[in-house]
């Protein structure tokens, strides 16, 4: 593991922003601090930290990084401070943007997984480590066996895959659109990739505290939003419904391993207890 640079926390001033899993601070050079809560997983940071660099040299993003820093127990990593917006928040300044995320969301995914690495961990191996996490001590033994013997059949692949691809993770620069979080990145099919984003489309929890009338109104905007992304991903790709449908069983194991947010703990357990029961049928 590569050192850290120590920081000083009264010279950080206050965080710009407060995410699900850091404080987001100002420094100068244009950069910003990525600071991580202090019950985050050091190997999920030292993850986030080389798969951005990988990325980075494989021109799949423009974001750069330039370190990683301790501000006493706390852990975190220097990137370039993007002046952009979202691409969820695009539509505010032109509603007509609304219209256009899907396709340009479809053409950015689509442009990642032509990317090729030997580097980033197999989804695989990142699968069969969740299945052996404290999330799915649900499942029993037999279980987890018969799940484990259906990810190695899934189709193997190289290609660079993001694995929390949606709207908030791409910044509008200009003309450039930046995918930012690569925390999850991995290697393998695109269509576990897009399996992913599909099931943040329909079974993530929005933002907590998000106003009831907003929820509603948020689901179908991404209702729509999916719809015409999956439209144009497969008509880019060739790729089916029968190929994205091998795949949910991995996406609700990924999600319910990785994340294990308790608003959708339930749900994610139903469906994948569903799954086993229907031999592969949800």
């Amino acid at each position: 593991m590569n050192s850290f640079i120590e920081l000083n926390k009264e010279n950080l001033g206050v965080p710009f922003a407060i995410g699900r899993s850091a404080d987001l601070y100002s420094l100068p050079n244009n950069q910003v601090l990525k600071l991580f809560f202090p019950a985050a997983n050091p190997k999920e940071i030292e993850a986030e930290y080389e798969n951005t660099l990988e990325v980075s040299r494989l021109q799949v993003t423009k974001m750069q990084c330039y370190g990683k820093v301790k501000v006493g127990e706390r852990l975190g990593i220097i990137f370039d401070r993007l002046e952009g917006i979202s691409l969820t928040k695009l539509p505010d300044k032109n509603p007509i943007e609304l219209f256009r995320i899907a396709k340009t969301l479809a053409n950015l995914h689509f442009q990642i997984h032509q990317t090729k690495t030997e580097k980033l961990i197999d989804i695989k191996d990142i699968l069969n480590d969740c299945l052996a996490a404290k999330p799915l001590e649900f499942l029993s033994e037999e279980e987890k066996k018969n799940i484990r013997e259906y990810i190695k059949n899934l189709p193997d692949g190289e290609s660079v895959l993001h694995l929390d691809f949606h709207p908030e993770n791409v910044i509008v620069k200009g003309k450039d659109r930046i995918v930012i979080d690569w925390m999850t990145a991995a290697k393998g099919n695109p269509c576990a990739d897009v399996s992913f984003t599909n099931l943040l489309f329909t079974d993530a929890e929005l933002w907590p505290g998000t106003p009831k009338l907003k929820i509603l109104f948020y689901t179908l905007i991404r209702k729509f939003i999916l719809s015409g992304y999956l439209k144009a991903y497969k008509r880019l790709s060739g790729i089916t419904d029968t190929d994205l449908n091998r795949w949910r069983l991995s996406s609700l194991v990924l999600r319910l391993g990785l994340w294990d947010i308790v608003s959708e703990r339930e749900n994610l357990k139903h469906q994948i207890k569903v799954w086993l029961a229907n031999g592969g049928n949800i």
